[in-house]
C-alpha cells in the first residue's frame, strides 16, 4: 500500500447508511451501498441549533452540572440558529481570518457592559446499533475562539484552551488573534443507538474581549477501512548518529513495525526479502482520531544505503523508502532552517511549494548533508493537520533526518508530539503548559556533537537551566561541539525583538548557556536573519565595525545564530537594526537555509538565499588559542644515592589546539645521583600561539633504602601457647630487634623473637616490630599485622554416670581426667531441659523423669581458658515394678446374690481398676469392687481383673481365680 495522503480514500464496509437527525427533521436514508462513503452527521448552515446566550448557567441548582449537555433536557425556551455563530464587536461583519458569521450572539450581559462568559449550544443525530458496530469514529472540524468544550451524550470528547475552565459560566480561554481551527474525533463507545446530543460550551476569554465565534462545520460518520491507510510518514533524528527515529499515522488502532534492510548493490529501489530487520512500533491516540505509530532504528553502519517502509503483512506496507548513513565519526554538515510556518500566509499550497522548493535547493547543493535541523513553527495553527499534511510533503522528510524545534504556533497541540518522534524526551523539562499543549525538551549526539533542543515556550527558566547542566553533565564530557536550539530567538531585530517575552528569556537565559560551555545555539520565530557578535552571559565581546568571516571564541563566547522563514509564508520587517548584540542583519524577503558544516576544528554556518543559492552571510566560528599547554611534571622527588635518574620520566605536555606536545619540552639542570643533595629542574613548553607553561620540580638525592620485609606472628594467639616473629627477607648484614606490644603498649620482659602467651593478654591485639640497621642505609622499623589473643583451650577430661536407672535409683557422675586446677560445674537434663536442683554429681530418679532421657554435662573452669564442657549419652529412666497380690472372690455365687473382690497388699499410692469377666467375657458395666449376678450369668464361671496404676511405676494387671458356675437363684421357703 502506497504512502496516502491525510484525507486520502478509505475502503469501506457493507452498512446500512446513518439517518440523520439535524436540527430536529429526519433525513431520508441512504440506500444499502457495498461501500458507503462517509456520512455528514452536523453540516455548517444546515443543521440546526438551539443555544443560550443571556449568560445563565444551564445547569441551574442542579448537582448534575453536565445535565444540560445530555439528552432529554429540556431546551425548548433557548435561541434556534445555524452556523457559524459569533459576533465582532456586537456585529456579524468583521471577524478576522475570513471568518464569517451566520447567527449573532448576543454580547454583553443583560443590563451592562461586561461580555457574556459561557454560550451554551446544543444538536442531535441519530444512529443504529448496526451501524455503531462498524463506525471507526465521528470525526469532526470547529472553528472556535476563545475557550471550547465539546460533549456527546453529557460525556466530554473535546477541549481547547479549557486548561484554566473549572465550571459552566465563568470567563476562559486565551486571547489568540484569529479563530482556531482544529480536528476532533469521537469514539464509537460514547454513542447510544437513537438519538444522540452533542452539546457545546463556548467560553469568552475575559470580560473586554472584542469577539467571540463558534462554527463546527462537519461532524462526519466514517467507518472501519478494511485496511489502514498509512499517512504523515517521516524520518526524525535518533539518539545518536546509529539510530534513526521514525514516526507515522494510521486512521485505524492496528499494530504496525518498520522493516529495514541494507540496499543490495546494484539492485532497485525495491524491498529485498534477505536481511530485513523489524523494528515494533508503538501507538497512541492522536487529537484528529487517528493513531501515531512510532519506533527507533538502532544498529545502523557507516556509509550505508538502507531501504525501508512500514505497515504490517495484514494491513499492508508503506511504499519502500531509502536513506544512508554518514561515515558515523569526524567531519558532517546538516541543513538549518527556520519557520517553515505552513499556513501563515493564508494560502496552504503556496507555503507548501515554497517550503518544498526550499529543501530541494538545499538537498540539491549539499546533496551529502546528514540532517534537517528545524528552529520551530512548522505551521501555522496547532492542531491544523492540513498544515500538517503539507510541512510533511517535501521526499527529504523521508530520507534525511528531521531534528525539530517545538514552535510557539506548534506548542498549543499534542499534533506536535503525535507528529514527531524526537529522541530522549523528556516532557517534565519545559514541560506543557496544559493537559492539550506539547512540551518537553531532548538532546541527541551526533559525530562528537551535542544537540540540546529546548522547549522555550515555557518559561520556566530554573527548568531549563537544571536541564541543560544535567546533559551537558551526563552528555557533554566527551564531545568536541554543544550546539543548543530553542524556537524563540533571544538576539533577532524585527518584529519580536522587544516583546515582553523575549526580553525576559534574553535576560534569564545566557548566562547558563555561556557558564556551561555551548558553542553555538541556533533560533527562529523572528523571519528574518540575524548573526549576533559572540556574546558572553549575554554581552558582546567585540562591537562594531565590520563583522567577520571568522570568528574566535574565548571561553563562554557564544554565536547566536537566527534563520529566516525557509517557506517564505511569512516575514518581519526589520525593528531594531542597530541593536548591540547583532553583527549581520537580512531581511530581503527571501526564502533562506543555512548549510552547518561542523569538524573538529569548526563549525561554519553559510546561509543562502533558496532561489538562487547566492550566500546571504557566512561565519566560521573557531575556538580562541589563549590557553597554555597543560604541562604535567611528577611531584617533588627523593632518589637513592647511586640510582638512575631520568629528568623527562613521566613530564606530559599536551594542548587544546597542538595536541600532544611532549617531545616540545625542555628541562634546565641536573640531577647526580653520585652526590647527596637538592636539586632543581625547571620544564618548558610552548604552543603554536605562543602560550607557554612553566613548572619547577625539586628532586632529592637520599641515602638508600634498607630492604625489609613486614614481619608475620606465627603460633597459636592463645594463653598456654608461643607466638615467634618471622622476619622475612633484610638486606644482608642488618641487625634486627624485636619489641612486641599488646594494644600498643609495649610488653615487658626481654625482647626476643618469641613471646609466651599469658593470660593477662587476653582480648589484646599483640604486634612485634622489628627494627633493622646497617651501616649507609636509613634504618627501617616494620610493623607486623596485629593479632587479637584468646583464652586458652581447656583439654577436658572424661565423664561417666553410674547406678540404676529406674526410677527410685541414684545416678552418680564420675569426672576423670581433668586439670587439677579446673574447677567442675554439673548440670543434669531430662529431654533437653534442666532438672530443678540437677547440679550435682549426683541426680537422684523422682517419678517425673519416667521415660525421659537423661543426661549429665560437666564443664570445666579455669581462668585463662575456655570454659569445656563433656555430656554423657542420655540415659532413659525406666518405670519401677509395682507390688501387688493375687485378688480373691469372696461372696455366694448364684444368681441374684453379690460378689466381692480381695485385692491383697499393693504398693502404697497405687490406683485400683476392677473388671469382671463371665467365662472370659467382659460383663457389661461391670468394673467395680463387686458384682450382683444376674441371670444371664448363670451357669458361667466369674473371674475378675484388678488393675494397679502410678506414676513413674509399670502398670500391671492381676487376675483372679475362677469362681464356680453360678448356680439358679435360691428359692424362698
Amino acid at each position: 500500500m502506497a504512502l496516502s495522503t491525510r484525507f486520502g480514500a478509505r475502503a469501506a464496509l457493507v452498512t446500512t447508511a446513518i439517518a440523520l437527525l439535524l436540527g430536529g427533521g429526519i433525513a431520508a436514508p441512504v440506500a444499502q451501498a457495498a461501500t458507503p462513503a462517509d456520512v455528514p452527521l452536523i453540516t455548517s448552515g444546515t443543521t440546526n441549533w438551539k443555544y443560550l446566550d443571556n449568560n445563565t448557567d444551564p445547569a441551574g441548582t442542579n448537582q448534575d452540572t453536565l445535565v444540560w449537555a445530555k439528552t432529554g433536557f429540556d431546551d425548548s425556551a433557548w435561541n434556534t440558529g445555524t452556523g457559524s455563530f459569533g459576533h465582532k464587536n456586537g456585529t456579524t461583519s468583521g471577524m478576522g481570518g475570513g471568518h464569517a458569521i451566520n447567527t449573532l450572539l448576543t454580547r454583553y450581559i443583560p443590563g451592562q457592559t461586561l461580555n457574556v462568559q459561557t454560550y451554551f449550544f446544543r444538536s442531535t443525530f441519530t444512529i443504529t446499533q448496526e451501524q455503531i458496530d462498524h463506525l471507526n469514529q465521528l470525526q469532526g472540524t470547529v472553528t472556535y475562539d476563545h475557550g471550547l468544550r465539546i460533549f456527546v451524550n453529557g460525556q466530554k470528547v473535546a477541549g481547547y484552551e479549557d486548561g484554566n475552565i473549572t465550571q459552566n459560566l465563568q470567563y476562559g480561554g486565551s486571547n489568540g488573534a484569529d479563530p482556531d481551527t482544529s480536528t476532533f474525533s469521537v469514539a464509537p463507545s460514547v454513542l447510544q443507538p437513537g438519538t444522540n446530543t452533542i452539546a457545546v460550551a463556548l467560553y469568552q476569554c475575559d470580560s473586554g474581549s472584542s469577539d467571540i465565534f463558534f462554527n463546527l462545520s462537519s461532524l462526519v460518520a466514517k467507518f472501519l477501512p478494511d485496511a489502514a491507510t498509512i499517512t504523515d510518514l517521516a524520518l526524525n533524528i535518533g539518539s545518536s548518529e546509529k539510530e534513526r527515529n521514525l514516526v507515522w499515522y494510521t486512521d485505524i488502532d492496528v499494530p504496525q513495525v518498520a522493516q529495514v534492510a541494507k540496499k543490495p548493490a546494484g539492485a532497485p529501489a525495491e524491498f529485498p526479502t534477505a536481511g530485513v530487520q523489524t523494528f515494533t512500533a508503538t501507538r497512541g491516540a492522536t487529537t484528529d482520531g487517528q493513531f501515531s505509530q512510532r519506533t527507533t532504528i538502532t544498529g545502523l553502519e557507516a556509509s550505508t544505503e538502507y531501504l525501508y517502509r512500514v505497515g504490517s503483512d495484514s494491513q499492508g506496507w508503506s511504499g519502500t523508502y531509502s536513506f544512508t548513513t554518514g561515515a558515523l565519526t569526524g567531519d558532517y554538515n546538516f541543513i538549518f532552517v527556520g519557520d517553515p510556518q505552513i499556513g501563515a500566509s493564508g494560502n496552504v499550497g503556496n507555503d507548501r511549494t515554497g517550503w518544498i522548493n526550499t529543501l530541494n535547493t538545499a538537498e540539491q547543493r549539499f546533496p551529502g548533508s546528514e540532517f534537517i535541523f528545524s528552529a520551530g513553527d512548522q505551521v501555522e495553527n496547532a492542531p491544523n493537520e492540513s498544515q500538517y499534511e503539507a510541512f510533511l510533503a517535501p521526499e527529504q522528510l523521508r530520507r534525511l533526518p528531521l531534528a525539530p524545534i517545538n514552535g510557539n504556533h506548534d506548542v498549543g497541540s499534542k499534533a506536535y508530539e503525535q507528529h514527531f518522534n524526537t529522541p530522549n524526551w523528556d516532557p517534565s523539562y519545559g514541560a506543557a503548559s496544559s493537559s492539550s499543549s506539547s512540551g518537553g525538551n531532548y538532546w541527541f549526539k551526533y559525530n562528537d556533537t551535542l544537540y540540546v533542543i529546548l522547549n522555550s515556550n515555557s518559561r520556566d527558566h530554573a527548568s531549563h537551566k537544571a536541564y541543560m547542566e544535567k546533559i551537558v553533565q551526563e552528555q557533554g564530557g566527551d564531545v568536541k561541539w554543544k550546539v543548543l536550539g530553542f524556537h524563540h530567538s533571544i538576539y533577532s531585530v524585527a518584529s519580536h525583538t522587544d516583546d515582553s517575552d523575549i526580553i525576559d528569556r534574553r535576560a534569564n537565559m545566557p548566562e547558563t548557556i555561556s557558564d556551561l560551555g555551548f558553542d553555538l545555539v541556533l533560533m527562529g520565530h523572528d523571519h528574518s536573519y540575524t548573526r549576533s557578535w559572540l556574546m558572553n552571559d549575554g554581552v558582546p565581546v567585540e562591537v562594531g565595525g565590520t563583522a567577520q568571516e571568522q570568528v574566535s571564541a574565548k571561553p563562554g563566547d557564544v554565536l547566536y545564530v537566527t534563520a529566516n522563514s525557509a517557506s517564505g509564508s511569512k516575514y518581519y520587517a526589520v525593528k531594531a537594526p542597530n541593536a548591540p548584540f547583532a553583527a549581520v542583519i537580512n531581511q530581503e524577503n527571501k526564502r533562506n537555509y543555512s548549510n552547518v558544516e561542523v569538524t573538529d576544528a569548526s563549525i561554519t554556518v553559510t546561509t543562502y538565499r533558496s532561489e538562487d543559492n547566492t550566500v546571504v552571510d557566512k561565519v566560521v566560528l573557531k575556538r580562541a588559542d589563549v590557553t597554555a599547554p597543560v604541562l604535567n611534571v611528577p611531584a617533588a622527588a627523593e632518589v637513592a644515592y647511586g640510582s638512575s635518574f631520568d629528568a623527562l620520566a613521566g613530564v606530559t605536555a599536551t594542548d587544546a589546539v597542538d595536541g600532544n606536545l611532549t617531545s616540545a619540552i625542555t628541562v634546565t639542570g641536573s640531577v647526580n645521583t653520585a652526590q647527596l643533595g637538592e636539586y632543581t629542574l625547571t620544564y618548558t613548553v610552548s604552543d603554536a600561539a605562543g602560550n607557554e607553561a612553566t613548572q619547577t620540580r625539586t628532586v632529592t638525592v637520599v641515602r638508600a633504602p634498607l630492604t625489609s620485609a613486614k614481619p608475620v606472628i606465627a603460633g597459636q594467639a592463645r594463653v598456654g601457647e608461643s607466638l615467634t616473629a618471622q622476619p622475612g627477607t633484610w638486606s644482608q648484614g642488618a641487625a634486627l630487634t624485636y619489641a612486641w606490644t599488646a594494644d600498643n603498649a609495649a610488653i615487658p620482659g626481654p625482647a626476643s623473637a618469641t613471646l609466651p602467651v599469658t593470660k593477662d593478654l587476653i582480648g589484646k591485639s599483640v604486634a612485634v616490630a622489628i627494627t633493622g640497621t646497617l651501616a649507609g642505609h636509613t634504618t627501617v622499623t616494620q610493623t607486623s599485622d596485629p593479632i587479637v589473643v584468646s583464652a586458652g583451650v581447656l583439654v577436658p577430661g572424661k565423664v561417666t554416670v553410674e547406678g540404676s536407672s529406674k526410677v527410685g535409683a541414684t545416678l552418680t557422675a564420675k569426672a576423670t581426667g581433668w586439670p587439677a586446677a579446673a574447677a567442675l560445674r554439673y548440670t543434669w537434663t531430662a529431654n533437653g531441659a534442666a532438672i530443678a536442683g540437677g547440679t550435682g554429681a549426683t541426680l537422684k530418679l523422682t517419678p517425673a523423669l519416667a521415660g525421659k532421657a537423661v543426661r549429665v554435662s560437666v564443664t570445666g573452669v579455669l581462668d585463662g581458658y575456655l570454659d569445656a564442657v563433656v555430656s554423657t549419652a542420655p540415659t532413659s529412666v525406666a518405670k519401677a515394678a509395682l507390688k501387688s497380690a493375687t485378688p480373691k472372690i469372696a461372696g455366694i455365687v448364684k444368681v441374684g446374690k453379690t460378689l466381692k473382690v480381695k485385692t491383697g497388699k499393693w504398693s502404697a499410692g497405687t490406683k485400683l481398676t476392677y473388671r469382671w469377666y463371665a467365662n472370659g467375657k467382659a460383663i457389661k458395666g461391670a468394673t467395680k469392687a463387686s458384682l450382683k449376678l444376674g441371670k444371664s450369668v448363670r451357669a458361667k464361671k466369674i473371674t475378675v481383673k484388678v488393675t494397679g496404676s502410678q506414676p513413674g511405676y509399670a502398670t500391671k494387671t492381676v487376675t483372679s481365680k475362677a469362681t464356680k458356675k453360678v448356680g439358679k437363684k435360691p428359692v424362698k421357703k
